[in-house]
């Protein structure tokens, strides 16, 4: 499965907005049975997203739906699972390996084994964080901040700095359960495009593939600046054909050393780019 770097948000109970959905530039789309829902809304969310799903046709974008907590959840897979459209689950507020065990279990009961990407939204999430990862049909992890925010007493400032070392335990336990790399958080900054901008590009350097987003202008800010720049993409060019004459660790052109973890990097800017 192709990694998006642009998820948006599309709350399941605004069905005019759905219908609009692939239109927005984003990689995948999440529709949202869960925060964007008030509850009493819920039972029409669900069913605006089935009546969706049925109305799509041919190939798109991934489609992952984002189920609700408690009893609500069991629901949601029951009525969702093995749908043609359907990509997989984002289950929020994934605490423990079990909570991801259950609804993996759950749907390879129905016959529909599914794609699911646990939310890390709490103090109790980051401790089990590891075992989250290793647990059974997991994409990818994402991370829910302003729950998570909440839950730890937190109130980040404009560099976010108080909300890196969650960051930081997304990006590693990814690595050592062999997963792509996380996605990162929604943000409220919608209108300041610059402070929006900041934060994504800071994401990009501790390791994330992409960013949920809740408006399409923060999906064409996130796709700027996880694309490859040119002088990446030339790096990563010259890099590479230097590699087929040289064996071992080298010198680039501009005398810098190469060896296997630069070469790794550029494998991965020259793949982003189809090359």
């Amino acid at each position: 499965m192709n990694t998006p770097t642009t998820y948006l948000y599309v709350p399941g109970d605004r069905p005019e907005r759905l219908a609009k959905a692939f239109n927005r530039g984003a990689g995948a789309i999440i529709a949202d049975l869960e925060d964007a829902v008030t509850e009493e809304n819920k039972d029409q969310a669900l069913a605006s997203v089935i009546a969706w799903l049925d109305s799509l046709t041919g190939t798109h974008i991934p489609v992952w739906v984002r189920v609700n907590t408690g009893p609500r959840r069991e629901h949601e897979l029951r009525s969702l699972a093995g749908h043609r459209h359907l990509t997989g689950f984002f289950l929020p507020k994934a605490d423990t390996a079990t909570d991801v065990n259950d609804a993996h279990e759950l749907l390879q009961s129905l016959g529909h084994p599914t794609p699911l990407a646990p939310m890390i939204e709490s103090a109790t999430a980051l401790v089990n964080i590891h075992q989250i990862a290793a647990a059974s049909a997991v994409f990818q992890l994402h991370i829910g901040e302003m729950d998570l925010a909440a839950d730890l007493g937190l109130t980040p400032g404009s560099d976010e700095s108080e909300l890196l070392c969650a960051r930081s335990l997304l990006v590693i336990a990814s690595r050592h359960a062999g997963l792509v790399r996380p996605a990162g958080p929604v943000s409220a900054e919608i209108n300041n495009q610059e402070t929006f901008r900041n934060s994504t590009e800071h994401l990009k350097r501790m390791g994330y593939i992409g960013r949920d987003c809740i408006h399409p202008v923060q999906v064409t800010i996130t796709a700027e600046v996880f694309a490859p720049t040119p002088d990446e993409i030339n790096w990563a060019a010259d890099i590479l054909a230097a590699a087929a004459t040289n064996h071992g660790a080298y010198r680039d052109s501009a005398g810098n050393m190469v060896d296997e973890a630069i070469l790794r990097r550029a494998r991965n800017i020259a793949a982003a780019t189809g090359a």
